[in-house]
């Protein structure tokens, strides 16, 4: 798909591989999708007991840091999905003024 213009500023030409854009639109779902599953499991927290009688200390910071990497991965996981909606939707608002302008055009031939 492509858009252009008339005029100094119109005589770039934007070109939209469809092929592209959707394989970009895939693969970011899929790494939106990996990072669910890695924010989910860093998110595991251990039991007082991990480490032993002795060393009763360490899951609670261990756990907290766990807390505080869930909760960056799932920002990353939505950021992921934020992208893959933004190229979603360049991608239809393109094939949308396409669509129109060739029926602007169609309608203008003999």
């Amino acid at each position: 798909m492509t858009a252009g213009g008339g005029g100094v500023a119109g005589r770039t030409t934007i070109i939209l591989d469809a092929e592209v854009l959707r394989a970009q639109t895939a693969s970011l779902g899929q790494h939106g999708a990996l990072i669910a599953r890695a924010a989910s499991d860093a998110g595991a927290t251990m039991p007082g007991t991990a480490f032993g009688t002795m060393n009763s200390y360490l899951p609670g910071p261990i756990n907290a840091l766990a807390g505080n990497a869930d909760a960056l991965l799932s920002i990353v996981g939505q950021m992921l999905d934020h992208m893959r909606d933004g190229v979603d939707g360049i991608f239809t608002a393109f094939d949308t003024i396409e669509a129109e302008a060739s029926a602007k055009i169609a309608e203008l031939e003999p």
